[in-house]
C-alpha cells in the first residue's frame, strides 16, 4: 500500500504502454496530416451517386435513379469500396477513358457523385473525386481497379478492390450487359 508522499517505483510495463501509445498517436497524426483525412483508417464508404452509367461494348446505358438496378449497383459499389483496398500507381489516361466508353470490346461502369467524395484510405489520393470508374471487361479489368476523376481529370493511381465479380454477375444475370469472356486489351 502506498502512503501519502511516497513515490511509486518505475514500472517497465507502464513505460512500454506509454511508448506504444505515443508511437501509435504519432503514426496516426502523420498519416492524417499526409492524407488530410482524420478518418483514414475507416474503410466505410456510403455514398449516393447522382448518375450511374454502363458502357457496354460501345453502347451506353444511363440507369434511372428510381430503378431497382440503380439501387443494386449503388449497394454493390458501397460494399465493394467499404472492403479492403490497395493503391498503386496504375493511372487511367484520357485515351483509355475514351476507349472504355466507346470500344466494342470493353465494359466500364461509371458512378457520378453530386459533390466530391472521399474514399478513406492511408493514401492521399481519392480524397476528392466526383466520378469513380470501374473497368469490368477490357484493359485493367482483371486488376479490379477503381479509377477516380475530379472534374473530369483522372486522379493519380488506382484503388484495387477485392473483386468486381458481383458487378459482372449482376449485369449478366439482369441482361443489362452480358459479359463475354474477359478481354485483357
Amino acid at each position: 500500500m502506498q502512503h501519502i508522499g511516497e513515490r511509486r517505483q518505475p514500472s517497465i510495463i507502464n513505460l512500454i504502454i506509454i511508448v506504444v501509445l505515443a508511437v501509435a498517436m504519432v503514426v496516426y497524426f502523420i498519416i492524417a496530416f499526409a492524407t488530410r483525412d482524420w478518418l483514414w483508417f475507416s474503410n466505410n464508404f456510403r455514398e449516393t451517386p447522382n448518375a450511374i452509367v454502363i458502357h457496354c461494348y460501345g453502347e451506353t446505358t444511363n440507369l434511372d435513379p428510381a430503378s431497382f438496378h440503380y439501387s443494386k449497383f449503388k449497394q454493390i459499389m458501397n460494399e465493394s469500396m467499404s472492403g479492403r483496398k490497395r493503391w498503386d500507381s496504375l493511372t487511367m489516361s484520357e485515351a483509355t477513358y475514351q476507349d472504355y466508353r466507346t470500344n466494342p470490346q470493353m465494359i466500364m461502369l461509371e458512378f457520378f457523385y453530386p459533390e466530391p467524395v472521399r474514399v478513406h484510405s492511408s493514401y492521399k489520393f481519392y480524397s476528392s473525386v466526383d466520378n469513380l470508374v470501374i473497368p469490368i471487361d477490357g484493359r485493367h479489368a482483371q486488376t479490379n481497379a477503381v479509377f477516380g476523376q475530379a472534374n473530369g481529370i483522372p486522379t493519380g493511381g488506382a484503388l484495387h478492390i477485392d473483386s468486381t465479380e458481383e458487378f459482372r454477375t449482376y449485369m449478366t444475370n439482369m441482361d443489362l450487359c452480358p459479359v463475354k469472356a474477359l478481354n485483357s486489351n
